[in-house]
């Protein structure tokens, strides 16, 4: 059977321009081990409507992962790939909305040596980034992998700049990662993190944290549109899907 492990922990976003504004959720996920040569499910039931179904990720046709992710990470000159963890949302009566999955390449020394980054936006597209050192040597907890930003996840910012990334996967299982989002070389403006530890596995305990936190992607998708209101009520600019400035009506016409 496929390993996986139901994490529990917060997210936290902030941002400090044109204005001031930060959150904070409880947060829980599920960690996936794919290994090479080992099959996938196509669906892994967790608890009572509660799932991970393979084609939300990858080529979104339902075909296995590794392979698919493999030749992605040839291409790049990543090869040694001993066990990949993808960390992620389950899916809830079929539905998920994963922002942001994360795929942790080790090598056979347990290393970390690459991390796919596989973004979605309320829009309803996608964009995959490979993370990596030049020199592929292992990934530490300090280092800084940087990609250019290449879609446009809020409609509060435009598509430029570019992320800068650092992940700690920890011997005990504790996962962190750190996400700043730079214009230009002045200071960041804005920083997301998500950080949690492993939790004892079991669907009644599963169905707990479901509902402390949200109901996962169902909750993730509120929130969003919750904090897209309070952004636009201070006035921040908003831009459509193409990344042009939109016209909306001024808070106060809606107050």
């Amino acid at each position: 059977m496929t390993a996986f492990t139901i994490y529990r922990g917060r997210v936290w976003h902030g941002r400090s321009a044109p204005a001031r504004h930060q959150f904070s959720y409880r947060h829980a996920w599920l960690a996936l081990t794919l290994l090479p040569g080992q099959a996938e499910p196509a669906n892994l039931r967790l608890a009572p409507g509660v799932s991970w179904q393979r084609r939300h990720h990858g080529p979104r046709d339902g075909t296995p992962l590794l392979p698919w992710l493999t030749a992605r990470l040839a291409a790049s000159g990543v090869r040694d790939i001993a066990r990949v963890e993808l960390h992620t949302l389950p899916s809830l009566f079929g539905y998920v909305f994963n922002p942001v999955s994360f795929y942790l390449v080790f090598d056979a020394a347990a290393a970390l040596r690459a991390v796919w980054v596989e973004v979605s936006n309320t829009f309803g597209q996608h964009h995959d980034y490979c993370l990596h050192h030049p020199d592929h040597r292992a990934i530490g907890r300090r280092d800084l992998l940087s990609a250019g930003k290449a879609l446009q996840v809020s409609p509060f910012f435009r598509v430029e700049g570019c992320y800068r990334f650092r992940f700690l996967r920890a011997a005990d299982g504790r996962f962190a990662v750190r996400i700043e989002y730079r214009r230009d070389d002045a200071d960041s403006g804005f920083v997301a993190s998500q950080q949690g530890t492993p939790v004892p596995y079991s669907p009644a305990r599963l169905w707990q944290l479901l509902l402390a936190t949200g109901l996962l992607g169902v909750g993730v998708w509120a929130r969003i549109h919750w904090q897209a209101l309070r952004l636009w009520r201070k006035k921040v600019p908003f831009f459509g899907k193409d990344g042009h400035a939109a016209t909306l009506p001024p808070p106060g016409e809606l107050s």
